[in-house]
């Protein structure tokens, strides 16, 4: 028996069903006079399937439920959760050591401090009777503001409930997300969020951090930048960039929020690749990229991933993860959890994309135990 984990089974095993079924297709077209080699690669994969679903029961049987749930329950994590492969893992933590690695960070990081763009889009709809089905879509509400008041007027509603904010990250916790980050040594960090979070972190940990806005339309196309020509400041781990994708509270006429905007913000950036600083364009493509507090379905991650990064010249396959919440079943018959997961993994597998289904904190409390275990093991000898 190999000792792998039931999920690294699972998910070879989905591999091979998926490659018979292209197999298989290729077959069809064949009918009688399909190649031997074909038939050949057919049997193999069968074969193949057989071994890993006897390995899997295997696996099972081993494990056990009772010891599943004490062995998740160690780690602090529910049993439901799905975590990365081993040698994921291993890659992920490397790139970050040699800091070739560019976090993203999404809305879901800051659950808990924040409003969720679920319940701003709720209750903006329910404050300016928002007349359509579909209230918990922040950026068609926040159109709908835009059209019934004048177009600033969702970006300066965001921006008050940002600067009167109350509640803030602690950043004198290890374990929490920003502050955790802010101990990682990265040059980089991408921020679709409004909120100076992890600024904050990295200055409090004594990383002097610059702030950097992507000057998408007019309004901020002329303010100054580290990335200008003649610029002396120095990106690295010990000065970092923290980069405002879709702008920040305190700059409101910087931030994408409309379906307008995010719309515009698109169009812009392909007419005009200089939007995206050099820098930023050669990490999106030379660096594993890691995606934090994201739904596949958002806005924020469809216009990051699709628009922005599908857009540039294809990078050297470096390991890029998404964090996504694991999926609750459609109601409909026969259609479980399992299925929307796969459906989620083909959809980002041509663009080498590991998802870790469970929530940001999920992931950062694995990441920061694995980050402990690796510098120990390749800790040199003094």
């Amino acid at each position: 028996m190999s000792g792998r984990s039931r999920e690294s089974i699972q998910r070879e095993l989905k591999t091979r069903y998926r490659n018979l079924d292209e197999l298989q297709e290729r077959q069809a077209k064949f009918g009688i006079n399909t190649p031997l080699d074909l038939i050949n690669q057919i049997h193999d994969e069968r074969q193949a399937i057989a071994d890993l679903e006897e390995e899997l029961k295997q696996a099972a049987v081993a494990e056990g439920p009772a010891d599943a749930s004490l062995a998740a329950e160690k780690r602090g994590r529910s049993s439901s959760i799905q975590t990365l492969d081993d040698r994921d893992w291993d890659n992920l933590l490397r790139r970050i050591k040699d800091g070739n690695c560019t976090p993203f960070l999404g809305p879901g990081l800051s659950a808990g401090l924040l409003p969720s763009d679920y319940e701003m889009a709720q209750a903006w709809a329910l404050e300016h009777r928002y007349p359509l089905g579909d209230n918990d879509n922040l950026p068609r509400v926040a159109q709908f503001l835009a059209i019934i008041r004048d177009p600033a007027f969702p970006a300066d509603g965001m921006a008050r409930r940002w600067q009167n904010l109350k509640t803030r990250p602690n950043d004198r916790e290890a374990a929490e997300p920003h502050s955790f980050l802010a101990s990682l040594p990265l040059p980089l960090y991408i921020t679709t969020n409004y909120d100076d979070f992890m600024f904050q972190a990295l200055n409090y940990r004594l990383r002097p951090a610059t702030r950097e806005l992507c000057r998408w339309n007019p309004y901020v196309r002329d303010l100054p930048s580290v990335f200008d020509p003649g610029s002396t400041t120095e990106i690295s781990p010990t000065n970092p960039i923290v980069y405002h994708l879709f702008g920040h509270a305190q700059l409101p006429e910087s931030m994408v929020l409309t379906e307008d905007e995010y719309l515009d913000f698109l169009v812009n950036i392909s007419r005009d690749q200089n939007i995206i600083p050099r820098r930023i364009q050669k990490a999106l493509v030379n660096t594993s990229l890691l995606f934090i507090g994201y739904e596949l379905t958002d806005w924020r991650f469809r216009v990051l991933f699709r628009g922005l990064i599908a857009s540039l010249e294809r990078s050297l396959r470096r390991t890029r993860v998404a964090i996504q919440l694991a999926p609750e079943s459609p109601e409909i018959v026969g259609i479980t959890a399992e299925h929307v997961r796969w459906y989620f993994e083909d959809y980002l597998a041509k663009d080498d994309v590991r998802i870790y289904w469970g929530s940001s904190f999920d992931f950062i409390k694995e990441l920061q135990e694995r980050w402990t275990d690796f510098n120990e093991r390749n800790e040199v000898p003094s």
